[in-house]
């Protein structure tokens, strides 16, 4: 019996152990559910009167992904005693960070602190999809007092803090933004001390800046040279990045401080694509192959698509134009690095700048990952933008006056290969010197015209008249403008005679350029190129184009343009033009087993005997192989045209000596007279070529008069 009483008591002991395990694991689930909602008594950050600027962080505790609510306990009070408080977000369903901290005044005066969240800091905004300037803080709830005023402020969100003496004070933060800001309490005479010292610099930096742009567009109008707007260009990328970095730019055009990220953006975006421009120009890349030229003005086209993108959306285009960096680091300076050992000056004067620029870039770099910090770091970050624009534009300015630089901005022993290069193309050097109203040409166009050395070195008026009279004035004239302008540049072709009478084409290419002395006086330099094979092919072209290769007689062009011209007339004189269409019969028949030397016997002759039936306002033009055309504009009657008809189809039946034999051809003669009914010069040639085919089919060696029956009838080409 008391076996089994033993054994009763023992079960229900472990019934009871059971029983105690399992509240104890619905406790801690339970605390485990509950733990989202819920946090741990805080440790409070005691604040001395002493402490002007605390960084808390790191401080505080950071809640991500709680949802709308937050419910903590409090941290403890002097005497140990603790609260729990929740609160709710300022917007229902964005689900918010928040970041929780506590501060302890220990000392028995009040003590009142700033918190504070940058809108924008550049440490730690990461390089793609930066976080630009927007709100920061949303909302602060304290445990016990009123809730902190915001103080107004345009770069970071302020709210201030009042501590009694002896109080502990727990604070929810709702967090504005994606990631966590960085929070610090700074006292408001240290806040009001650094503010006034921070504005004080960036107005030194902006005005060093903003002189430099001004000065090197002033050197612009001095020296045109490309070298000093690209400059300007970067200096006023920098100047506007400054002022948005320092909040100036939407005061200065009176603009929303709420869109600061866009302008930011812009910025950066303009201050990448004003280097590219400055690369090209001052490296002289456009020298390079065309291909070069046209990457470059691409990868530019690429840059500014970013300034247009951050209107569009600000993050991404901040984060490509941050990127872009790193190309532009790289390829300027394997440029830098591959000119320099070319021996290009530029190159070489760069390259302590753009050492100091790589070494910008790489604390930027650090800077915005994250890895450097403290405001000291962007100060630093900021002077040494403005020392690296400082740089460029002592570096540019030594090109202002310097007189000793080619044209093409290369070193001497490119400008002497050139010269080489200039006595190899057979050009040469002209030169008007307005003081002594003297013109220079080189030996070697003494030499060429055949003329004693020193001829082509005379005053303007003697020089002159080596020219053709045609040319004489039309050089004079330009050279007046020159003058008359105070600069300008020459180029224009004539004819210089030479010492047996003849005349040789040649080219002028010439620029001004000032003298130092004196603004009035000027020289105008350039180049004299040969250009006569050049002009006689330009006339063969021309020739060519409205005659025959063969007989020099007009083509088909220059005869309907010269039967277009007689319509027009006979509309005012009342003089219809009349047009004789001759087609040679049997003539490729006849000269099938000729050579062409023969053949163009034949049509030379043929062409002279129909010359001979022509008055001096009349017009014979080859229209095809055996087909010509006679434009009758000095007879208009009838009878003598018919009798002119006739002379012209006699002529052709005289035998010709052609090859040792006699070819006997024949012509068949379409005539057509304009009546007012054709619609312009080819319809009229056609009737004649009508009436052609009309004589062709009644039997060769006739002539047949165009009626108007005949247009509707189609020729036998056409069938």
């Amino acid at each position: 019996m008391p076996d089994n009483l033993m054994k009763i008591a023992h079960t229900k002991w472990r019934a009871v152990a059971t029983c105690a395990r399992l509240m104890l694991i619905a406790i801690a689930a339970y605390l485990f559910v509950a733990a989202p909602n819920a946090a741990h008594s805080l440790e409070a950050i005691v604040i001395g009167s002493d402490q002007d600027v605390l960084d808390i962080t790191l401080l505080g505790e950071q809640y991500e992904g709680r949802g709308d609510k937050l419910s903590i306990e409090t941290a403890a009070t002097s005497d140990g005693i603790a609260g729990r408080m929740t609160v709710s977000a300022k917007t229902t369903g964005t689900n918010p960070n928040w970041v929780v901290f506590a501060l302890n005044n220990p000392t028995d005066k009040p003590i009142r602190r700033y918190f504070m969240a940058q809108r924008y800091d550049l440490v730690g905004s990461k390089a793609f999809l930066p976080n630009l300037d927007s709100p920061r803080i949303a909302n602060i709830t304290p445990s016990l007092g009123f809730r902190p005023e915001k103080v107004e402020n345009e770069s970071a969100d302020i709210y201030l803090l009042n501590l009694e003496p002896g109080a502990t004070v727990t604070y929810i933060v709702e967090v504005a933004s994606a990631d966590f800001p960085r929070l610090s309490l700074v006292s408001p005479a240290t806040f009001g001390r650094k503010a006034r010292d921070i504005t004080l610099f960036n107005g030194i930096l902006l005005g060093i800046s903003g002189l430099l742009a001004i000065f090197l567009i002033s050197i612009f109008a001095a020296s045109h040279k490309g070298i000093f707007p690209a400059t300007a260009i970067v200096a006023c990328s920098v100047v506007a990045y400054l002022c948005v970095d320092f909040g100036f730019w939407h005061k200065l055009f009176q603009l929303s401080a709420e869109d600061n990220a866009l302008y930011r953006a812009g910025a950066e975006a303009a201050l990448a694509a004003s280097i590219v421009v400055f690369l090209y120009v001052f490296l002289n890349l456009r020298l390079w192959h065309g291909w070069v030229a046209l990457l470059f003005i691409g990868w530019l086209g690429c840059q500014l698509a970013l300034v247009g993108m951050s209107v569009i959306d600000a993050k991404l285009a901040s984060g490509l134009a941050r990127l872009s960096y790193l190309p532009i680091a790289g390829v300027g300076t394997f440029l830098i690095a591959f000119l320099a050992l070319r021996g290009q000056e530029r190159a070489w004067s760069l390259m302590p700048t753009w050492m100091l620029f790589l070494v910008w870039m790489f604390g930027a770099a650090f800077a915005i990952q994250g890895q450097l910090s403290g405001e000291i770091v962007v100060l630093g970050l900021n002077s040494g933008l403005v020392l690296i624009t400082v740089l460029i534009g002592f570096t540019v300015t030594q090109y202002a006056f310097q007189v000793g630089e080619s044209s093409l901005g290369e070193d001497a022993g490119q400008f002497q290969s050139r010269i080489l290069a200039l006595d190899a193309s057979g050009a040469s050097v002209w030169e008007w010197n307005t003081r002594r109203n003297e013109i220079i040409a080189g030996i070697d166009m003494d030499t060429a015209l055949g003329y004693a050395p020193g001829t082509m070195r005379a005053n303007i008026d003697d020089w002159l008249k080596y020219l053709h009279s045609s040319d004489r004035e039309r050089l004079r004239l330009m050279l007046w403008m020159v003058r008359e302008r105070n600069g300008g540049e020459v180029h224009t072709d004539f004819r210089l005679r030479r010492a047996d009478g003849g005349y040789m084409w040649y080219e002028l290419r010439a620029a001004s350029l000032p003298a130092r002395h004196s603004r009035t006086s000027l020289r105008c330099v350039g180049l004299l190129r040969d250009v006569t094979q050049q002009k006689r092919m330009q006339e063969r072209l021309l020739h060519n184009a409205i005659r025959d290769s063969l007989t020099s007689l007009p083509n088909r062009e220059l005869f309907l343009d010269r039967l277009h011209c007689a319509i027009i007339a006979s509309k005012e004189k009342g003089v219809r033009p009349t047009v004789l269409f001759i087609d040679i019969d049997t003539f490729r028949t006849a000269n099938q087993h000729a050579d062409l030397a023969v053949s163009d016997g034949v049509l030379l002759t043929i062409a002279r005997r129909l010359s001979r039936h022509l008055g001096p306002v009349d017009t014979l033009a080859r229209i095809s192989t055996e087909q010509f055309a006679i434009l009758l504009a000095s007879e208009t009657e009838p009878r003598h045209i018919a009798m002119l008809a006739e002379r012209v189809r006699r002529s052709l039946r005289s035998p010709i000596k052609a090859g040792g034999k006699d070819v006997i051809l024949t012509g068949s003669i379409g005539i057509s007279v304009y009546d007012g009914e054709q619609q312009g010069p080819e319809q009229l040639l056609r009737e004649g070529e009508t009436a052609m085919y009309r004589a062709k089919r009644s039997g060769a060696d006739r002539i047949e008069l165009f009626k108007a029956e005949m247009r509707g009838e189609t020729d036998d080409r056409a069938q």
